[in-house]
Formats: structure tokens, C-alpha cells, sequence
């Protein structure tokens, strides 16, 4: 009974978000041309649920390249004013564009001559009157019984608020490296982990010049445990790897008279140092392989560390 129930609500705010949707006009794209224009902070506020969202609205904002902070409204007119700046941009949040705490808050606004942008259903309303641009949501019944509580409304909003944080960011050109730089914890972060974060590098990388004897390498490889190690030229660029793999096939071959060179893969694989964990572990994965070297720069193979499948699993399970 309640599955069907808990379906029939989650179906209802759904249909709402499409006539959300279908509705949204112009005055969308004046809302995202007025904070594009604008050097200062958004300030989003609203009371009660409206206010939650409100809330969570500025965090997306500030997430995605454009500053943002949340004002309550009854702190604001006790003294928390004194946030707003004369660059910045004022966001109302109020279904019913009634709310009275949010007139002092409004009317400064007025004052210090800055824009207010304005979510409401009620297109005529008090404070709509005032705003500069309204953004208005469509006349949709707040599910569950008695369609009383804030529910379809404040979906409404929220996504609304996405769409114009990253209609916004997009409009920025808000670029992906700034993106990490401001969620460095979490599985987000993770995401945004580079190998040279996690290499090993110098004495534990397990390397060997092309006329090392492979009485050395397997010392060599046995000690540094990566399961591999890669072959220099006399020029320290990266011009062979042996694996484990490679050992078995050629075990019979009078293996340990030999030099690494006659062991030895060729054009082994390599990847930038600024190659993210995720694209690591694809190629790990397509490659069939379990250990790669990093360099510097693109066609110039001199390794600068070697990172191992483990540890890419590891960072991506626990950021460590």
C-alpha cells in the first residue's frame, strides 16, 4: 500500500518539474544574464521550507564557480545586513510572494540599488512587485494529503536553483580543474586525483639500464615488488619493460646470462603525470596490466614515478 503510495509522490513531483520545465521563459535568461554581469556574491534567501532550500541552492552555486552564500531573514534585519554588499545580487525564495520577513530584507536591497531576482508562483504578489526579475513557477498542487505541505513547490525551486547554478557555470566556462580544487574531500574528490599525487617515485622505482645482466633485474624487481621494471637507455629514457609476464615465457632461454635488452618489451606504455586516477584505471583495465610508469612530458619518456593497479583501487575506495 505505501510503495504505490510513496511511487504516486515521487511520480506527482516529477510531473511537476515538467511543467516547470514548459514554463520557464525569458526571464530565465535575464536571471543568468543579471548574475553573469555581476562581480559580487549571490545571496539566496527564504523562510521556513523555502529557506532550506535557499540554503542548499548556495552551496550548488558556490560549488559550481559562483560565490553564494545563504541570509536568513530575521538575522538579516538584526544586524546580518551588513553582508550584503552593493555588488552583489539578492535571490528570493517564496512560493506564496507573501512573506513578510523577507520585506526589510527586500527594501534594502531597494536601497543599495542591487538586483533581486525573485522564485514565486504568484506572479502579482507583494514582493514579486518588487523584484526586478521574477522567475515564476507554475501553479502545481503540493502532493500528499490535504496539499498543504511544501513539497511540489520546493522540488520546483530546488531544481530550478540547479538549473540556473550550472546554466550559469556553463555560461563561465567554469573549468573542471576549479571544480576539484573546491571538492578535495569525498568521493567527488577522488575523482579529481592525479597519478602524480599517488606515484612512487625516485629509489622505489624499479629501473635498470638496457646492458643490465638479469641476475640484477630480478634482484631488482623482487625488491621494489611492482611486479615489473623498466628498461633505460643510456640516455634515462624509458625504451623497454620486463614483467613478470615476460620472465615466465623467456624462463628457459638461459635467462640469467642475459641482458635486460634481450628480454625486454618494447614501447612500453607510459601516461602523463596529470592523468586522473579514473583514466588510469581504464587503461589499467583495456590494457590488461597491473603496473605504469609516469613522465613529464608527452614523447619524452624519462619516468618520473610509477604508480601500481592497487593503488588506484585504494585512493578511489578510501581517497588515500
Amino acid at each position: 500500500m505505501y510503495l504505490q503510495y510513496g511511487k504516486s509522490i515521487i511520480s506527482a513531483e516529477a510531473k511537476a518539474l515538467e511543467v516547470l520545465s514548459e514554463k520557464l521563459d525569458i526571464s530565465f535568461m535575464k536571471a543568468i544574464d543579471i548574475m553573469y554581469k555581476s562581480s559580487g556574491n549571490i545571496i539566496i534567501s527564504g523562510v521556513g521550507k523555502s529557506g532550506y532550500i535557499a540554503r542548499k541552492i548556495a552551496a550548488t552555486f558556490t560549488s559550481v564557480g559562483s560565490p553564494s552564500l545563504f541570509l536568513h531573514p530575521t538575522e538579516a534585519s538584526h544586524g546580518d545586513l551588513g553582508f550584503i554588499r552593493k555588488k552583489d545580487i539578492l535571490v528570493i525564495l517564496s512560493n506564496s510572494g507573501a512573506s513578510k520577513e523577507l520585506i526589510d530584507l527586500m527594501k534594502y536591497a531597494k536601497k543599495i540599488r542591487i538586483p533581486i531576482i525573485i522564485f514565486t508562483s504568484v506572479e502579482n504578489s507583494y514582493l514579486a512587485k518588487i523584484a526586478d526579475c521574477k522567475i515564476i513557477l507554475p501553479k502545481v498542487a503540493e502532493v500528499g494529503r490535504n496539499n498543504i505541505a511544501p513539497t511540489s513547490s520546493t522540488t520546483m525551486m530546488l531544481s530550478l536553483g540547479d538549473a540556473l547554478a550550472l546554466s550559469l557555470s556553463e555560461k563561465k566556462k567554469f573549468p573542471l580543474s576549479k571544480f576539484s580544487h573546491y571538492h578535495p574531500g569525498g568521493s567527488i574528490g577522488n575523482k579529481f586525483i592525479k597519478v602524480c599525487d599517488i606515484m612512487h617515485t625516485k629509489e622505489k622505482m624499479p629501473l635498470a639500464y638496457k646492458d643490465t645482466n638479469m641476475k640484477k633485474v630480478l634482484i631488482e624487481m623482487s625488491k621494489k615488488s611492482f611486479g615489473c621494471i623498466g628498461v633505460l637507455d643510456k640516455s634515462d629514457i624509458l625504451s623497454g619493460i620486463i614483467t613478470d609476464g615476460d620472465l615466465r615465457r623467456k624462463m628457459s632461454q638461459n635467462l640469467l646470462k642475459q641482458k635486460a635488452s634481450d628480454i625486454m618489451s618494447k614501447k612500453p606504455k607510459a601516461i602523463l603525470e596529470n592523468t586522473l586516477v579514473t583514466k588510469a584505471l581504464k587503461i589499467f583495465n583495456e590494457k590488461k596490466i597491473t603496473a605504469l610508469f609516469i613522465i613529464k612530458t608527452r614523447g619524452y619518456k624519462k619516468p618520473i614515478g610509477i604508480i601500481h593497479l592497487h593503488d588506484c583501487i585504494r585512493v578511489q575506495k578510501d581517497g588515500t
